[in-house]
């Protein structure tokens, strides 16, 4: 790679890609935005129990009811698939080495 902004780069070599050109391997914004829900998913899907003890703790407001329906929602649903379960274990097994 390339790196112009340096005071003793070298001259750029012809068919080596700078930093700078659509030929260096960084991914495009739509597969970043996909790996980055993706992971955002799987963390809301692993601390579904969390995310319904932080929705009961919610101070009275209005939507405040749809969070918490919203919350049990997912936390059934994590539940119907044994997710929680499977975290505490994963959480115990991990603490055990502490």
């Amino acid at each position: 790679m390339q790196q112009p902004w340096m005071p003793d780069a070298p001259p750029p070599r012809p068919g080596v890609p700078d930093d700078f050109s659509h030929a260096t391997a960084v991914l495009p914004l739509r597969h970043t935005l996909l790996v980055l829900c993706l992971i955002w998913l799987l963390l809301l899907m692993g601390r579904s129990e969390a995310i319904l003890d932080a929705a009961y703790g919610l101070p009275i407001l209005p939507g405040t009811e749809a969070l918490i329906t919203l919350a049990e929602a997912w936390n059934d649903l994590m539940a119907e698939i044994g997710l929680p379960g499977a975290m505490r274990a994963l959480r115990a097994a991990l603490a055990w080495g502490r």
